[in-house]
């Protein structure tokens, strides 16, 4: 009786791992490629209004129903929303920003999660004339959600040069 208890148990688990191992595919290069050629469309929608300071571009790019959160420079906000309300306010004085990005890697985690991490300098122009410069640091998580990437958490620094 324990003898088919054992091969009973044993069997459960070789079905089951059989059955796992026949579902973890691997991407195919062609589709790996196809969806970090969407990133980087994703992406560089969002910079461009990341630069011209449009608020709703840029929220057009996110979607926070997971509500993951989002951190910048070292503080977390638990929504996208609350995120917003410091940029918002720490955008008025601006005319515009200027995004360099050195490096931009992009992971292809699985056909609806990507990681994409970055970094380069940026310059903003106050209305007064003055510029501004520094540097940064990103990582995006973007999430394939309705058949759209959209960002669905970030983490954002500014280092000191």
């Amino acid at each position: 009786m324990r003898q088919k208890i054992y091969s009973f148990i044993l069997t459960g688990f070789m079905t089951f791992g059989v059955c796992g191992f026949s579902y973890s595919q691997d991407l195919s290069s062609t589709l790996i490629k196809k969806i970090e050629n969407e990133i980087s469309l994703a992406f560089d929608k969002s910079i461009k209004a990341g630069e011209r300071l449009d608020v709703t571009g840029i929220s057009e790019c996110i979607n926070d129903s997971l509500k993951t959160g989002f951190i910048d420079n070292g503080f977390y906000f638990k929504s996208f929303e609350e995120l917003m309300v410091g940029f918002k306010s720490g955008i008025k004085g601006l005319e515009y920003q200027k995004f360099n990005i050195d490096t931009k890697k992009i992971t292809v985690l699985s056909e609806n999660s990507v990681l994409l991490t970055t970094n380069g300098n940026f310059s903003a122009k106050v209305f007064d004339g003055r510029m501004l410069t520094g540097q940064f640091a990103w990582t995006f998580v973007y999430s394939k959600i309705n058949g759209k990437w959209k960002v669905i958490h970030s983490h954002m620094s500014n280092p000191k040069s």
